[in-house]
């Protein structure tokens, strides 16, 4: 239902079509919120039907026609509704195939755990770059918005950079983890374990 209230979230902007919607999402929700095209189109169906929004086709002599949609006051209220509603248990409940992968690692060897986790922290770090984009994008899709509404954008595109930059951190950790198991040939569990932990050096 999230899609739904990002899509309304758009909309209570000013009118957008399908396809300004999905280049929205795209340039500032995808961090935190990947949509496709279809989904988005689907959700327009869904909302239009229950009222919150509603389509206006668009005739265009050089391209072909284009169907805009608005929100309805009965959609702005409902958009509104669940703004109040705070991050109820989303804030704590998500779900990552990444960290189930890495919760059963010991499966592999601790050569192969190290490697995934450099590709992870590769990814990580090539979407902290890509994000250094983001202020620009911010001043420009916000030129025409009130101050209060850019401030808000800049809280979610600084959790992306503090979270990229943690994952990359944590990583390198595990990582440095791993490779030690790799240089010593240790006499025991215990053993190993105290070492990670105190940071013993021989």
């Amino acid at each position: 239902m999230s899609l739904a209230f990002g899509i309304l979230g758009f909309l209570n902007y000013g009118p957008m079509s399908g396809y300004d919607l999905t280049k929205a999402f795209e340039s500032s929700l995808q961090f935190f919120w990947h949509a496709q095209n279809t989904h988005i189109y689907l959700e327009l169906k869904k909302l239009e039907k229950k009222g919150y929004i509603s389509g206006e086709t668009v005739i265009q002599s050089d391209r072909p026609n284009k169907k805009v949609f608005s929100i309805t006051e009965a959609g702005r209220n409902a958009f509104m509704e669940w703004l109040a509603q705070g991050s109820g248990e989303d804030a704590t409940r998500f779900k990552n195939a990444f960290l189930m992968k890495v919760f059963f690692g010991g499966n592999m060897s601790s050569a192969q755990g190290a490697e995934m986790l450099r590709r992870f922290k590769a990814d990580c770090e090539a979407y902290l770059q890509k994000m250094g984009s983001i202020p620009g994008s911010i001043e420009s899709y916000g030129s025409d918005r009130e101050a209060v509404q850019t401030l808000y954008w800049q809280f979610t595109a600084d959790f992306g950079r503090c979270f990229m930059k943690t994952c990359i951190d944590w990583a390198q950790r595990c990582i440095e983890r791993l490779e030690t198991i790799n240089q010593h040939d240790w006499k025991g569990e215990e053993d190993l374990i105290c070492h990670i932990q105190t940071g013993k050096k021989d």
